[in-house]
């Protein structure tokens, strides 16, 4: 599957970078179920997760509102039909 080039532009990235921000640079789904690392520390975020995917409602694309903080295997729990699973 050919990688969105949505991803790769500067106002993408400012929207990821605020969601994160937003959630103090954690996860927040792990951060609900009270998951650690196996560190100790809580679960960084790595992704910006549209909750409202940006196919279906572009105009929410870039609005930090529709946006959560997830960590790699939290996003890919979120995206199963593009063959995303939960570890």
């Amino acid at each position: 599957m050919a990688r969105d080039a949505h991803y790769d532009k500067a106002r993408h990235k400012a929207w990821r970078a605020k969601v994160i921000r937003r959630a103090g640079g954690l996860c927040e789904e792990c951060k609900r179920y009270g998951r650690i690392g196996k560190d100790g520390l809580p679960i960084p975020a790595t992704t910006a997760h549209h909750i409202k995917h940006k196919q279906e409602y572009p105009e929410l694309a870039f609005d930090v509102n529709n946006g959560r903080a997830l960590c790699n295997s939290c996003h890919n729990k979120e995206h199963p039909e593009k063959g995303g699973f939960w570890r």
